[in-house]
């Protein structure tokens, strides 16, 4: 059986993904867990004299609370790949500009999830076992019902349900754009499918499902 699972990276509001099976991941707060006590080193830092043994010896303790800060944020985010890539044949993520995301008015949130990172950690991840990695335009995936496809019109950041006009489908915002990525997601590797069986030019009858049980990973995109 191909398990075909697509995630919504959710910032700003606690959670760090939604997968299209409804399961939601609380994002950690790997910086402001020790936030105080790094503002409290800073400020002693102040008023330490430049270069005497006693600043050098604080810069050091700064740099090794950062150092921790981020290894356990890396340590975290290969945990969580594990996870996802557990028993799934296919991974499908929005693409995303995390450039622009680390510019923006929620950056510090953005740096403390490190997105871009675990991104780049699930994509290795996915290459180490065989699970097929792929992205789709992230465009429109929250204002797009996945169970009837209609657009459901924009949502306003504070409105965290997706509630169809058309057909009455309910849950949470999240979880709907992720089931929209994962769309997005079977519709382009049917695309990939259609382009390879007809460079192979096969005169017998051949499944979209059995190609892509055969091809599940990168090898599908080849």
């Amino acid at each position: 059986m191909l398990i075909i699972l697509s995630l919504r990276l959710d910032l700003g509001f606690g959670k760090f993904v939604a997968t299209s099976d409804g399961e939601e991941i609380t994002r950690p707060r790997f910086f402001k867990i020790l936030q105080r006590k790094l503002e409290l080193l800073q400020r002693r830092l102040r008023n330490k004299q430049k270069g005497s043994n006693n600043r050098h010896k604080l810069n050091q303790k700064i740099a090794r609370l950062h150092q921790r800060i981020s290894d356990t944020r890396k340590d975290w985010h290969f945990k969580l790949a594990h996870h996802l890539c557990d028993g799934a044949g296919m991974i499908f993520v929005e693409d995303i500009n995390f450039v622009s995301w680390a510019r923006g008015m929620l950056s510090s949130s953005s740096a403390d999830a490190g997105f871009g990172q675990f991104v780049n950690i699930l994509q290795w991840v996915c290459w180490k076992s065989d699970t097929y990695f792929g992205k789709v335009d992230k465009n429109g995936t929250s204002q797009t019902c996945p169970n009837c496809g209609a657009h459901t019109g924009k949502k306003e950041l504070e409105v965290r349900i997706h509630n169809c006009p058309e057909c009455g489908y309910f849950t949470t915002r999240d979880v709907a754009a992720a089931q929209e990525v994962r769309n997005r997601g079977i519709k382009a590797v049917g695309q990939i499918v259609s382009e390879n069986v007809c460079g192979l030019r096969t005169t017998g009858s051949i499944t979209r499902d059995a190609l892509v049980g055969g091809e599940r990973s990168r090898k599908l995109a080849s």
